[in-house]
């Protein structure tokens, strides 16, 4: 029978987060959405990666590693070795999400569902955390990036309206079919938040109820 595990924290100071360019935001929401509901190794958040390929084709284990460490830097992410694990090291890294950690979290969170930039592709990943947020502010949040996606498309479709009256060769010249194909985008993503958003008002209320009956529980005893 193996001894009990010990383990040896590895502590950074806590250190300014520095902007991220839309790719990275993305990868680091998932990493720190992974950890959310606790301690994972390194194997098995690359494990985990791997299962869900087509959302992170391009996430190589090398690169999940030099995130890691990134937000230990950090502060965000707490790392210690872990010993009872094969190899000639006998020990593996696991990883566990620190106060700060769970608040860039929170942070990514609201600014991938609160906006849109035509470039960003975080909000594939922020759609697989949403039942980690509360239900109202992230139906707020989509909400307010509806209104957004709205203005974008209402804009383009402006745009394109004067490019389809000429004929089909200055059409295709002049972009049509890349724009449309960029509004179809929209529409498929306009369509997907009328629905998010009624299933998170749903949910809203359900929580609510569930609050409420809690408080007339407790006063009543």
């Amino acid at each position: 029978m193996r001894s009990p595990a010990t383990a040896t924290a590895r502590r950074a100071p806590a250190r300014s987060v520095p902007a991220l360019a839309p790719a990275q935001a993305a990868k680091t929401l998932m990493v720190l959405g992974l950890l959310l509901p606790g301690p994972r190794h390194g194997y098995e958040l690359h494990r985990i990666v791997v299962a869900h390929g087509s959302l992170y084709a391009d996430f190589k284990k090398p690169t999940l590693y030099h995130l890691l460490q990134r937000l230990a830097r950090q502060g965000a992410v707490r790392e210690r070795a872990e010993s009872g694990a094969r190899g000639p090291r006998g020990e593996r890294l696991v990883y566990e999400l620190t106060a700060a950690g769970k608040r860039q979290f929170h942070e990514l969170m609201r600014s991938i569902l609160g906006s849109y930039d035509a470039g960003q592709t975080g909000l594939e990943v922020a759609a697989v955390f949403l039942p980690r947020i509360d239900a109202q502010e992230a139906r707020e949040l989509l909400e307010h990036r509806l209104l957004a996606v709205r203005e974008r498309h209402a804009a383009m479709a402006a745009e394109l309206g004067a490019v389809a009256r000429k004929p089909s060769a200055q059409r295709i010249a002049a972009g049509y079919l890349a724009s449309d194909h960029a509004l179809s985008i929209m529409d498929a993503e306009i369509a997907w938040m009328g629905r998010a958003i009624r299933h998170l008002a749903a949910a809203g209320q359900a929580q609510h109820a569930s609050r409420a009956a809690v408080g007339r529980a407790r006063t009543a005893t």
